[in-house]
């Protein structure tokens, strides 16, 4: 209710991002002094989008029934979008949550609730920072120059290069470069970049009297992001927030994800789903169970005993029927390889010779998905953890979820006393 005036004392009229919903302008508070990013929401937001996603249900329907049921809940949580002092809270939560878990390498921007309202958010200016598809374009961009080729080229061939190794695999994961062999390469590249600017002053300052100077502007050396601990950070955050205290972001894309002086800072709390001890709990036992199935399973182990196979398989699909997963026919193997996909692993020896959307459409099409009341917040669960597999196929640092969550799965387990209960129910499959 106030004028703007009175609670800023600097204002850009420029917004520095926007988006379907609102959009994002640097200020500085009058009060303090600090320098703070608001979110103010388009006033034709929230009916447009009801119209918008009333129109796209009738095509889901009619052309993708076999994403309907997921496209339901995506609906509804994304119709929490639109009071902000909900997403307020998010950004409280879970910033006072990462706080207490000791992610002191992540930043999570502080909100000032007292300027906050249903369509004003306010709160701390990350800076300097990259939002993490600038720094990646960017990064491409540089790598294609440097090989005399275009971005798009470059990226063609790169795919291409992750397929052929792909085909190489029989059931394993793709190596990766880890976080040491990265962090060793860094500092190799960021010593060249010293040793070069260092030459190009000396000849500036030299025969730069002379001939033309090298613009120190530009970077001719290439440093790149450290991937593998990205991509360590991100899951690790994402299976902490998920399982241990079921408030998380659903929306982790590379526009959330800000670059900012050697840490990440994670921003845009608008979809986040918050999972009750009970669901956390059921949760943590699929994910402990697939995690061992997937090891027994014979596209990973082609020596596997087939009873053990049968055995794990039997065992995932019993506990998904007990926590309230339902298809048409209930078939085992539906049950077994939506778990182990969504759960765990979504790379080729898992949906070959299909990509996700065909691999779902043929899961549709021999046992569709029933009612997921019991259930929904997996969809928000499997298109977060979606996300963060694609952005590691992207960067060459794939994941398997269930491995990746599986500590934080054990933790919470033992601290209700259910760990030794699934573990020896993993065991029985040998015996």
């Amino acid at each position: 209710g106030a004028a703007r005036e009175e609670i800023f004392s600097e204002w850009d009229d420029t917004p520095i991002g926007c988006a379907s919903i609102g959009q994002v302008h640097k200020a500085r508070l009058r009060s303090s002094g600090k320098k703070v990013v608001v979110k103010v929401q388009n006033p034709e937001a929230e009916r447009t989008f009801r119209g918008d996603v009333f129109a796209l249900k009738i095509v889901v329907d009619t052309f993708m029934p076999q994403i309907s049921v997921a496209f339901d809940e995506i609906q509804k949580q994304f119709g929490t979008e639109f009071d902000y002092r909900g997403e307020m809270q998010n950004a409280i939560d879970v910033r006072n949550n990462l706080e207490e878990g000791g992610f002191d390498h992540i930043i999570i921007p502080e909100v000032y609730p007292k300027y906050c309202s249903k369509r004003v958010l306010v709160m701390e200016e990350i800076y300097p920072a990259t939002p993490l598809h600038d720094k990646l374009n960017e990064q491409a961009e540089m790598l294609a120059k440097e090989k005399g080729m275009t971005k798009e080229e470059f990226m063609d061939i790169e795919a291409k290069k992750m397929e052929e190794q792909a085909a190489l695999l029989n059931g394993k994961m793709a190596e990766s470069v880890s976080s040491d062999a990265y962090d060793a390469y860094i500092a190799l590249q960021q010593g060249k970049r010293a040793v070069l600017n260092t030459a190009k002053r000396m000849y500036n300052w030299s025969v730069g009297w002379v001939f033309p100077n090298y613009d120190l502007s530009k970077d001719d050396v290439i440093v790149p992001l450290n991937a593998a601990k990205l991509i360590d950070q991100l899951f690790a955050v994402h299976g902490y927030e998920t399982i241990i205290n079921g408030c998380f972001n659903a929306d982790p894309h590379p526009g959330n994800i800000l670059c900012a002086n050697g840490k990440l800072a994670l921003i845009d709390y608008g979809q986040v789903k918050r999972v009750p001890l009970k669901d956390r709990l059921n949760l943590a036992k699929s994910i402990l169970l697939v995690e061992a199935a997937i090891e027994v399973d014979p596209r990973t182990n082609p020596d596997v005993d087939p009873k053990v196979h049968k055995n794990a398989r039997r065992s995932v699909a019993e506990h998904a029927k007990k926590i309230g997963m339902k298809t048409e026919k209930m078939l085992e193997d539906t049950l077994y390889q939506i778990n182990v996909v969504y759960l765990g692993r979504m790379d080729k020896p898992f949906l070959y010779p299909d990509n996700a959307l065909q691999w779902t459409d043929k899961m549709q099409s021999q046992d569709p998905m029933g009612n997921i009341d019991e259930i929904d917040y997996l969809v928000m669960v499997n298109m977060s953890s979606m996300m963060l597999r694609g952005l590691g196929e992207m960067l060459g640092q794939p994941r398997n979820v269930a491995v990746e969550y599986a500590p934080f799965c054990r933790t919470l387990l033992r601290q209700h006393g259910l760990l030794e209960a699934v573990e020896q129910e993993i065991k029985s499959w040998t015996q």
